[in-house]
């Protein structure tokens, strides 16, 4: 499925599918056919790039560079909305979120304030009470909607502000979900145990990766076998109300079943591996160079680092 479509077309079997694509093999992406120590050290050093640059022309072409790189690695559709969301969010709270608060309190303390008049108005059941109420209630409203479009301005200009950083962000999240989704969890593994990652910590993470889809058709299913066996509402209430309780109420039945199955299959993992011997090759020299046999970084690696940094300097120089 394209990018675009996924603004119309989302399904449950498309976020398997993602979530499949993540955690085996995807010998397609990019940076899944480099050398494993090399995409991980790139990553840190261009974790550290954006951090260099101040004006958002130079940062905007990184995190172009970015999301062509995503998409060449191809980085599930999900992860990038939900990375975007997120930043849109954010710049929406400054403009919108905060104006609103700011108007709403400032319009419920004047309301606050001259509760008195309207008590007095209505207690001396004077003809011109209305008047009154009147006379509160647009010097509420009047109030609150000039704190809130003085606080819009002084959001918009803290939005210009920190849109370099929200950009250094989205670029160094783009270039994680690029690195961490292409690669697969054995060349991750290797990559961080020839590095010197400790061999429990890189199992971890493999294991991690491939237990994803797992629980995610096991949730599914047990979802699926909750609904099978309760009663939809007949009434969902004002926008479906009800009816999204009722999920939410099967979500939360179905959670407590995962953990115990995901408790009795971590159980069932130890002893698989202490069986084979896993505690035994953890400080084994010998079983680490087997394990990392055949990396090796060849001119297309390095090529790639050193074309990465002349485009650096390229947008150093010319943005």
């Amino acid at each position: 499925m394209r990018y675009v479509d996924a603004v119309t077309d989302i399904s449950i079997a498309d976020i398997k599918v993602d979530l499949m694509r993540t955690a085996y093999d995807n010998d397609r992406a990019l940076l899944n056919t480099f050398d494993p120590r090399v995409v991980l050290l790139w990553s840190v050093l261009f974790m550290v790039v954006p951090w260099l640059f101040y004006d958002p022309l130079p940062l905007a072409v990184l995190l172009g560079a970015a999301f062509v790189l995503a998409a060449l690695s191809q980085v599930s559709k999900y992860l990038l909305a939900l990375l975007l969301f997120g930043q849109v969010t954010n710049i929406g709270f400054f403009v919108v979120m905060v104006p609103a608060m700011g108007g709403a309190i400032r319009a419920f303390g004047y309301l606050g304030d001259n509760t008195g008049r309207v008590t007095e108005a209505l207690a001396t059941l004077d003809p011109a009470v209305f008047g009154e109420i009147w006379a509160v209630a647009a010097g509420a409203t009047a109030r609150g909607v000039d704190t809130a479009l003085t606080s819009q301005e002084v959001g918009i200009d803290a939005v210009g502000a920190v849109v370099p950083f929200f950009l250094k962000l989205t670029i160094i999240s783009v270039v994680s979900l690029a690195v961490f989704s292409a690669m697969s969890p054995r060349k991750l593994s290797k990559g961080m145990l020839r590095l010197g990652v400790p061999r429990q910590l890189t199992f971890a993470i493999a294991y991690g990766y491939r237990m994803m889809p797992l629980l995610v058709e096991e949730y599914h299913a047990l979802v699926n076998s909750f609904r099978l066996r309760s009663q939809v509402p007949e009434n969902t209430g004002f926008l479906k109300w009800r009816y999204y309780a009722y999920l939410l109420k099967l979500s939360v039945k179905a959670f407590y079943p995962l953990i115990f199955n995901v408790a009795k299959r971590a159980r069932v993992t130890v002893e698989a591996m202490e069986t084979k011997g896993f505690s035994r090759s953890l400080g084994d020299e010998e079983s680490r160079a087997l394990r990392t046999e055949g990396m090796m970084i060849r001119t297309r690696d390095v090529s790639f680092v050193f074309g990465s940094i002349l485009f650096v300097a390229a947008v150093w120089a010319f943005t």
